[in-house]
Parts: C-alpha cells; sequence; structure tokens
C-alpha cells in the first residue's frame, strides 16, 4: 500500500554518521524516513522528529519500500562494511530511478607499524594461525562463527568483544564460544578500557575492522601499541 506522505530523504541508518546526516536534513527542514535493521537502531532515534521503519530487506523488499514510500533522494549511512546492504539499496534505488548517494566515514592513517591489514575475516584467520598465544576479536558477532571454524584451537584461544545485547550473546554461543571468553560491552571504548581487556584475555594478538574513528580504531591502535602486541586489521570494502 503507497504511503500518501513523500518524504524529502529516505536515510538507511543504525550508525552514528547516519544521526549526523538526519541533523543535516532536519536542519534543512527536510522531512526524513529513516531505514534500519534492528530495535537498537530505532532506539538511537527517538530524539529525532522522524519516520523510523524498522526491519531487515532484500532488494525486493526495499523495491517495494521504496514504491510505497515516495522520497526525493537516498542517502545510504549505513555501516561501512554493511557492503550487502549498500548494494542492495543502491540497486534498488536504480531500480526506480531514486537519486542515491553514499555517506562515507573519514578514512584514517595509523602510524603504527605493528598493524597486518587483511581483506576479510578469512585471510585475519590465515594470520591468526601464524601467531601464537590468545585472540582478542573486536569485530562483532556477525564473523564470530569464522574465526570459531578456522583458528586453531579457537575454543581456547579466541576471547570476543560484542555489544551488549542477547542477539550478541546468542550468536557466540551458536559458534561455540564458551560464556567466560565473551565480554558483552557498549562503546564508546577508552585506551585503558582496551588495555584492561589485552591484559585479561592476556591477548597476543587483537583483530579489528578499519571502521574509522567512529569504530574506535584508532583507540584500538594506540592501545596495542601500548601493549606491544599486533593488530590484524580488516580493511574497508572498496
Amino acid at each position: 500500500m503507497t504511503n500518501n506522505i513523500r518524504y524529502d530523504t529516505i536515510v538507511i541508518a543504525g550508525t552514528t554518521e547516519s544521526r549526523q546526516v538526519i541533523e543535516e536534513e532536519l536542519k534543512k527542514g527536510h522531512r526524513v524516513l529513516a531505514c534500519v535493521a534492528t530495535k537498537l537502531g530505532a532506539e538511537m532515534l527517538l530524539d529525532y522528529d522522524v519516520d523510523v521503519h524498522t526491519g531487515r530487506l532484500d532488494e525486493a523488499g526495499f523495491v517495494e519500500f521504496f514504491r510505497n514510500h515516495p522520497c526525493g533522494r537516498i542517502i545510504d549511512a549505513s555501516h561501512p562494511f554493511a557492503r550487502i546492504v549498500t548494494e542492495t539499496v543502491k540497486a534498488a534505488a536504480g531500480k526506480l530511478k531514486i537519486p542515491y548517494e553514499r555517506f562515507e566515514r573519514e578514512d584514517l592513517s595509523y602510524d603504527y607499524d605493528g598493524i597486518i591489514y587483511v581483506s576479510d575475516a578469512a585471510e585475519a584467520v590465515e594470520e591468526l594461525n601464524r601467531i601464537e598465544g590468545n585472540i582478542l576479536l573486536t569485530t562483532g558477532v556477525n564473523t564470530a562463527a569464522v574465526y570459531a571454524k578456522g583458528v586453531t584451537d579457537a575454543a581456547e584461544r579466541i576471547y570476543i568483544r560484542v555489544l551488549d545485547n542477547a542477539s550478541s550473546y546468542e550468536g557466540c554461543a551458536r559458534a561455540g564460544y564458551p560464556e567466560d571468553h565473551v565480554f558483552g560491552q557498549m562503546p564508546p571504548f577508552s585506551v585503558e578500557d582496551n588495555l584492561q581487556l589485552i591484559r585479561k584475555t592476556e591477548a597476543r594478538v587483537m583483530v579489528s575492522k578499519d571502521s574509522g574513528r567512529t569504530g574506535g580504531v584508532d583507540i584500538k591502535v594506540e592501545a596495542c601499541r601500548q601493549a606491544g602486541i599486533p593488530l590484524i586489521m580488516i580493511r574497508r570494502p572498496e
């Protein structure tokens, strides 16, 4: 059923940057519809005068959604590692000839020679199997199973920090992580927060995605520098 409201902008939201985009759009007096995947994403927008759609959509779902919610343009401010979301939204917008913009996070350069760059989780696993000792994952629950299956002695060696919510704990349990190897915490984290977890887990290496300043990567780099351990960094998708 087509919505009789026409929006100036639909924002693919759920990140800190998406709130910045929404704030700018509201300053211009634009009517905004935000799309988020989870209830947590919706809760982030409670203080904004926007309509919110919550739920995951495939390409056909986005086509139908955009058709039923006419708008002037779509701004994709999803997570830089949510490549499938970006490809799906862009394709759906293209089919309906709706102007599409991708809002990118700031790229950072890191002055630390202990960084080992890899292209994805599978390549990170290869590097981890060349390094002895405990591992601290800070890459989230979505790829937890990749490390659990691929890393030698994963159940003993890997510790993982995830968001403090039920879905994160359930995902780690399904992947086979012992409860005492899972740390549910909420960002932002300081250098000292990271150092404390490195010490607690006796980690000899940390794994992170290159998700920029918003993802606290510069803080992780400094913590690894101070701890004297390498950081395996998953490059941002092109």
